[in-house]
């Protein structure tokens, strides 16, 4: 039995500087592909993926996103939640279908099959030896984004994804993910307070170490200040709205 997918998992990290070189026909085809085999919630394939090629096109995402590797990078993906197609399908049949795409559990099946698709290329992407990096900022205009990329009713950007080859003075490294003793709980969810913040006390440390080693000191924030300043800064208060407009979660 080989480990050799396990220690290329373990080796991930994001990469946010990329050389000048974009990725070839072929390649993105493969990656698209290997996305492609993940599995799907009972066949119905909710996605589509959206390579963007044009400079004009990168740049409008980039005023979205705030991010410079949104243009310089060697490929860039845009995975979108996707019921058009199922609604056409909807179009001539006598069932209702739209019951089911409009509602919660249809929102949750179809953002379930993007975030496979994307880990498979990710994970395929890394084991040609490219860099990736996921791009959530893309929601910080949502109706931006569905009017530059031309989304359909029931097409809904989720997230972007950059990948290209590192440039050379990348030198990212995987961050400590929380101990395996925390996130994983057997038979029964361990909510013991005693038991959760003793751990997390220990992870801060090790975090808060992770960054300063890092940055030669500059940075020491533990892992619940970095928790506690995105979750408190960065709420998206539109986006039932924008769901909403795109046809999605109304049930």
């Amino acid at each position: 039995m080989s480990d050799y997918v396990y220690e290329l998992a373990k080796k991930h990290h994001s990469v946010r500087r990329f050389k000048d070189q974009p990725l070839s026909e072929d390649v993105v085809r493969k990656l698209v592909e290997a996305g492609q085999s993940a599995s799907t919630s009972s066949y119905l394939q909710t996605y589509s993926i959206i390579g963007v090629e044009d400079p004009e096109i990168k740049a409008q995402l980039k005023e979205v996103s705030g991010q410079q590797y949104v243009v310089d990078n060697g490929y860039l993906f845009v995975f979108v939640l996707d019921y058009y197609r199922h609604n056409l399908i909807n179009e001539d049949v006598e069932q209702h279908m739209e019951t089911s795409f409009e509602s919660a559990e249809g929102l949750l099946v179809g953002a379930i099959d993007v975030a496979l698709v994307s880990e498979n290329i990710a994970l395929a992407a890394e084991d040609m030896g490219y860099g990736i990096v996921y791009l959530g900022s893309l929601r910080n205009d949502v109706g931006r984004v569905r009017e530059i990329l031309d989304l359909p009713e029931y097409a809904f950007p989720l997230f972007g994804m950059a990948v290209g080859e590192p440039a050379e003075d990348e030198n990212g490294s995987p961050k400590p993910r929380l101990p395996f003793e925390h996130i994983f709980h057997k038979n029964v969810y361990n909510s013991n307070k005693a038991d959760q913040k003793e751990t997390l006390n220990a992870y801060d440390q090790r975090v808060s170490k992770y960054y300063q080693d890092r940055t030669n000191g500059v940075r020491n924030e533990t892992w619940s200040q970095q928790v506690a300043g995105f979750l408190s800064g960065k709420a998206r208060l539109d986006m039932l709205e924008q769901l909403n407009k795109a046809g999605l979660m109304k049930r």
